[in-house]
């Protein structure tokens, strides 16, 4: 699979300039790889007795589009293309629109007034600074009021190529073809929702100049999960010994189904410490854990939670925290300990909360992995939820370069793994995840990685993968039970490590 890398506007401008400028790859190469790469694409969704306008702007987009214009001109027989005044294209832009003229295509300076079944849109694509007014922004009305297919080259032409916000007025896309690398703002915003289905091609620009980026963004596919071995020779301890510190007398089930999900992903052995008032409930529910129990108060921890933590830490490799657990002081000082301890450590739930009070402690040397929703990952930075939701990729690349030693997966209908500055999101929407303990279950699935890699980002990334194709169930959306996708996790382990 094309390695798929998430870029600002500038980076990927840079890098375009770099393959032609340092490896010395003609422009008219590039183009015409993405124009033979798009029109694949075209021909796969676009039968040939549907008729084509194809809207070329004053730039290498519009040059784009006129190179399309004459891949596919010998399929399709209706065929017209929008071009703007030769005084206003580019170099390579004049080259493409002398082949149309020599090849007798169609074309006009104006929008046709016939409607056609496909329009594809070469207009802006990512180099727009400012809003679209006038002449242009007459056509993007136009087309969007059509009933046609629109399909857009590298971006739909109004969305800023890095924010994904409206400059003016914006194509609306059934499809959008992104050249070379997705563009940040495809993902964000508007940007989202104006693009429709994405796809990625090649256009031949090396690689190398995505992996040298200073911060990576890059789509996480099968190739990025490296499930880690089970040895023959290996016992118990070889796959981490965890401490789930959670519980309450009203919610139980978290750490039940985090502790059931850490099992099922190969956790080497597993106790729980929870609050007296629930420990006879677990010990019903499930025989494979032991229990640490702590005297309670009021249906949660008593402070004397706190002294046997402390005694008893030191016998675990990872120590988990959160799951069940209600906001209030016992909380804070129990995350404390753990943030003040060398074990690596899951923060969950309403230990982000607590995290916050001491959010210093994150700094600490040994792996921390956070699993917040956006309002958790509100609570412990600060940020607005708004603020996180309008550009989550730079908010997960500032909390990762911020706290070194952290693993962060920011949970959303995209999810976002950041370390040390580099960003893997998951594009795996699932509305059957929409329920509580989908966030339990990840918990425990990365709690039983972290004890089986030895690199915490993979450890995070082959936890977020499982979790979300054990979650993909040939069952109704809305009937989704925790216990499905718990069930579902050796059949996702045995596939991914054959």
């Amino acid at each position: 699979m094309y390695p798929a890398y998430i870029h600002t506007q500038a980076t990927a401008r840079n890098i375009d300039h770099a393959a032609i400028e340092t490896y010395r790859i003609p422009s008219l190469i590039l183009m015409e790889h993405a124009a033979i790469e798009s029109t694949k694409i075209i021909e796969k969704h676009i039968t040939i007795d549907k008729s084509i306008c194809i809207l070329c702007g004053p730039g290498n987009n519009g040059a784009d589009g006129l190179a399309i214009a004459r891949l596919l001109q010998t399929k399709y027989s209706k065929l017209f293309v929008v071009v703007p005044e030769v005084k206003n294209m580019s170099e390579e832009e004049k080259i493409q629109f002398q082949m149309i003229q020599n090849l007798n295509i169609e074309y006009d300076y104006n929008l046709p007034n016939e409607t056609y079944d496909v329009y594809i849109d070469c207009i802006f694509g990512t180099g727009l600074s400012r809003d679209i007014t006038g002449f242009y922004k007459t056509m993007i009305q136009n087309v969007n009021a059509t009933l046609s297919t629109i399909i857009s080259i590298d971006m739909p032409s109004g969305i800023d190529a890095t924010m994904g916000n409206i400059l003016g007025c914006a194509i609306h896309a059934d499809y959008t073809i992104s050249l070379d690398c997705y563009k940040q703002g495809q993902w964000l915003n508007n940007g989202k929702s104006h693009c429709g289905k994405l796809y990625l091609v090649d256009i031949g620009i090396p690689q190398i100049l995505h992996q040298k980026c200073m911060d990576i963004i890059k789509v996480l596919n099968e190739e990025d999960i490296h499930i880690p071995d089970r040895p023959l020779s290996a016992h118990k301890s070889t796959f981490g010994k965890a401490l789930m510190i959670g519980g309450s007398q009203n919610m139980h089930g978290a750490i039940h189904m985090a502790s059931l999900s850490a099992y099922k992903s190969g956790i080497g052995t597993l106790t729980l410490m929870v609050p007296e008032c629930i420990s006879n409930i677990l010990a019903i529910k499930s025989d494979f854990y032991m229990l640490l129990q702590c005297s309670d108060r009021n249906g949660t921890f008593s402070s004397k939670a706190i002294e046997v933590l402390k005694q008893n830490m030191n016998n675990y490799s990872i120590l988990s925290i959160g799951n069940g657990m209600q906001k209030n002081n016992v909380t804070i000082s129990l995350v404390e300990q753990v943030l003040k301890s060398d074990k690596k450590v899951v923060l969950d739930a309403d230990a982000l909360w607590a995290a916050q009070k001491n959010i210093d402690l994150l700094k600490r040397n040994e792996t921390t992995i956070l699993t917040p929703h956006i309002k958790e990952m509100s609570d412990l930075t600060g940020i607005n939820i708004t603020t996180i939701l309008s550009n989550p990729f730079e908010i997960a690349r500032d909390f990762s370069k911020e706290y070194p030693s952290c693993v962060l997966i920011l949970k959303s209908s995209q999810t976002y793994i950041a370390h040390q500055g580099n960003v893997y999101v998951l594009d795996a929407q699932n509305a059957g995840l929409a329920k509580g303990g989908s966030g339990d279950i990840l918990c425990g699935i990365v709690v039983a990685m972290l004890g089986q890699c030895k690199d915490p980002m993979q450890a995070a990334l082959c936890a977020t993968y499982i979790h979300s194709q054990s979650a993909k169930l040939d069952i109704d959306l809305a009937s989704f039970m925790p216990e499905d996708i718990i069930n579902n996790i050796p059949n996702t382990l045995k596939r991914l490590r054959s």
